[in-house]
């Protein structure tokens, strides 16, 4: 049931399902006296931490503050139209002449309330009066947040950092976090040859052999210097999980661990053989697990319980154990050609299908975590409505008998800004009585590039509500740039999808946040996004030539110089464009943060988009001068001073771009960007010494388009 009021505070978001104003403007200041029923007075610190980052100033007596908010516990009305899975979330909000007073039937309602509570001081924070209403307000889906995956940037937060992200998703009244304790992508090599992109982000007691050590070099241009680091997740490293848990579900976020368990797993059977699977030799595949063989089993509950014993310790209401892309792999760090399977070829495992390993594995897991007290076991959708087709009859007869059918959920994720892949829909768990979540992409690639992904959103959003999914859990990574992507998740799901489209939620967030600007952080944005949907644009980085799945090894710039030549249009003019439009956006970006308005969140938000600005001229720059440069020397042009003097100055261009990103760019993700970045940087350098070679005599072969040692370990 929507329930869309005409009443609109433009400062509020999302927007309440009913305001309605009472008469007159109240007396409501940034100085308040918070008087908490006591019932709620655990929730003291967290609601005073909330409304004092906001700017208000509490006090408990009445001389200083005459304004005062009371918080009681329980609804003033009857909820009889709000649906039973969101009552919990329920508040009442009354703003009278001198007096706040805010009704909720559980703590996550006062929280949510509070959150709006927050959002008027914003309107005060502008100079606005706050009129007298009342509001009664509910979330449209149940269960709202973001799932943060275990990638470069995650792996280098902090605790601040994680904390800040609660922080920011609460604000716009998300529920749920979900954080990525264990995945691998073992085609990626973006570390070096032999390293494989595997994170884990907790410490596994008893396993040594797991400890695990992430390397990456950069040249500072900051510093002036080149850089190297040698580093454990700092999630891992500072043992954090259980302190974030803690941090969320004071204001209101559960955390979702989320543990991959079959795909997306070579660090573990690598490193602990006797559980992998094995190849047909009989041979440890680095890649997938032994089903049957019986320390696996116990490995896996002793990981997964482990988890749940030490970080949730009143429970968790999910647990998310994906199951996607359950495929043929590279795990081999030195064989970068070899292909390996996560199905087990022992005699064993060899008497079931992996249709029916799979089967068996779900069950078996569903059923250990849920007598460690988890409420329901959350898993992507792809293999079970895709390759194994596993929603027969008979499996869903297995799930009943089990007990389990009312206790899975089927995570459904489509990335694509355009046409969604039916065979991940939602409509396969409501055909089959199944719970079902909906996963968008709310940002990723950002240590590589910017992505643009509200039409995805949108898609995804719609999709949900009209297949009944009761949540969403966005893939993503945490960056201030894509704050506007959260808000339109965000919006979408506590408002509902009537009336509503993600374009409309992002545009609305950026006027509540931006003082009056947020049109001019939208048109910053969308020059981004014009430059972000060319064909291809994402392949000019270095991150897609470090997978070894195609071949190996890769060259760059080469590769990607290649790409673009194959391109319809003409590559040198569209990249010049590119490079303008960036200019013109770091500019609308420049101009927001001078305005002083604008709070700590917002500030960070428009530097990551600065430095996404930054990163696109550098790019964009460097490989028009490039293809520039073949087209002439293609032509029969000879190298000149010209060229080179050129290329050196283009090199010191690149440099300040670079500065840019690392002066902008978010500290969790600066040592992965530049990383990314510094391919092509050294390759102008060497470059500008091949030209010089080739004009003075002293070179007679052709000019390599690529960096050296671009796949080796010295990166």
């Amino acid at each position: 049931m929507q329930n869309r009021c005409a009443c609109v505070i433009p400062e509020l978001f999302p927007q309440p399902k009913r305001i309605s104003l009472t008469g007159g403007d109240s007396t409501l200041s940034l100085a308040l006296r918070l008087e908490i029923d006591p019932v709620l007075s655990s929730l003291r610190e967290v609601i005073s931490s909330i409304l004092t980052a906001a700017g208000g100033q509490l006090s408990e007596r009445e001389s200083d503050c005459p304004v005062r908010i009371r918080l009681h516990f329980g609804a003033s009305s009857a909820m009889t139209d709000v649906p039973t899975g969101v009552q919990g979330e329920y508040y009442e909000l009354r703003v009278q002449e001198r007096e706040v007073m805010l009704f909720a039937p559980s703590k996550e309602g006062i929280l949510r309330g509070v959150q709006t509570l927050k959002d008027l001081f914003r309107r005060l924070r502008q100079g606005k009066a706050v009129p007298c209403m009342s509001i009664c307000d509910w979330p449209a889906m149940p269960d709202r947040g973001i799932f943060v995956e275990c990638k470069w940037g995650p792996d280098r937060m902090t605790l601040q950092d994680w904390c800040r992200t609660v922080d920011s998703i609460a604000g716009v009244k998300m529920n749920r976090l979900g954080i990525g304790i264990y995945g691998c992508w073992a085609g990626c090599r973006f570390e070096g040859a032999s390293r494989l992109s595997e994170f884990l982000m907790v410490p596994v007691k008893g396993h040594e052999e797991l400890d695990k050590q992430h390397h990456l070099r950069w040249f500072s241009p900051v510093g002036n210097a080149w850089e190297t680091l040698s580093y454990r997740e700092i999630l891992r490293e500072q043992d954090l999980l259980g302190r974030i848990v803690s941090y969320a579900r004071e204001r209101g976020v559960a955390v979702v661990p989320v543990v991959n368990t079959l795909g997306h797993n070579t660090l573990i059977p690598r490193l602990i053989p006797e559980i992998s699977a094995k190849d047909a030799d009989g041979n440890p595949a680095m890649y997938g697990y032994c089903l049957s063989c019986p320390r696996t089993k116990q490995f896996m509950e002793d990981l997964l319980t482990s988890i749940i014993d030490r970080y949730f310790p009143q429970g968790s209401p999910y647990f998310h154990v994906q199951l996607d892309e359950i495929g043929k792999a590279h795990p081999s760090p030195t064989d970068h050609g070899k292909v390996a399977s996560p199905w087990c070829q022992c005699p064993e495992c060899r008497r079931k299908t992996p249709r029916e390993q799979l089967a068996d594995y779900i069950i078996w897991i569903a059923k250990v975590l849920i007598r460690k007290g988890v409420g329901k076991v959350v898993m992507w959708n792809d293999m079970l409505t895709g390759p194994m087709a596993l929603l027969t009859p008979e499996f869903l007869a297995r799930l009943e008998g089990e007990g389990l059918k009312d206790r899975l959920i089927l995570d459904c994720w489509d990335y694509d800004n355009g046409k969604l892949d039916p065979l991940r829909s939602p409509e396969h768990a409501r055909k089959a009585n199944l719970g079902s979540w909906v996963t968008p992409m709310t940002c990723y690639y950002d240590w590589s590039h910017y992505n643009y992904c509200i039409p995805n959103i949108d898609l995804m959003m719609k999709l949900g509500f009209a297949e009944g999914s009761s949540g969403v859990l966005s893939y993503s990574v945490h960056n201030p740039s894509h704050l506007d992507h959260e808000a339109a998740l965000a919006g979408y799901a506590w408002e509902g999808a009537e009336n509503t489209d993600a374009d409309a939620c992002a545009s609305r967030w950026a006027e509540a946040h931006f003082a009056g600007r947020g049109a001019r952080l939208q048109e910053g944005i969308a020059l981004l996004r014009k430059i972000v949907a060319s064909l291809d644009w994402e392949y000019t980085g270095s991150y897609f030539y470090t997978y070894c799945s195609k071949k190996w090894p890769r060259f760059y710039p080469q590769e990607a110089l290649e790409r673009q030549e194959g391109l319809p249009d003409d590559p040198v003019s569209s990249l010049k464009e590119k490079s303008r439009l960036a200019l013109q956006a770091d500019a609308v970006f420049a101009s927001l943060l001078a305005e002083k308005a604008l709070g700590r969140e917002e500030k960070d938000c428009v530097r990551s988009l600065r430095a996404e600005a930054s990163r696109i001229h550098y790019y964009a720059e460097a490989f028009a001068w490039l293809l520039g440069l073949r087209r002439e020397l293609a032509g029969g042009a000879s190298v000149t001073p010209a060229h080179v003097s050129e290329c050196s100055r283009l090199r010191e261009e690149l440099r300040a771009s670079m500065a840019a990103v690392e002066a902008n760019i978010p500290a969790w993700l600066m040592p992965s960007a530049l990383a990314l970045m510094t391919p092509l940087y050294e390759y102008f350098g060497e470059l500008a010494q091949q030209l010089a070679g080739i004009m003075d005599g002293s070179r007679t072969s052709g000019i390599d388009w690529s960096v050296k040692d671009f796949c080796s370990d010295r990166r």
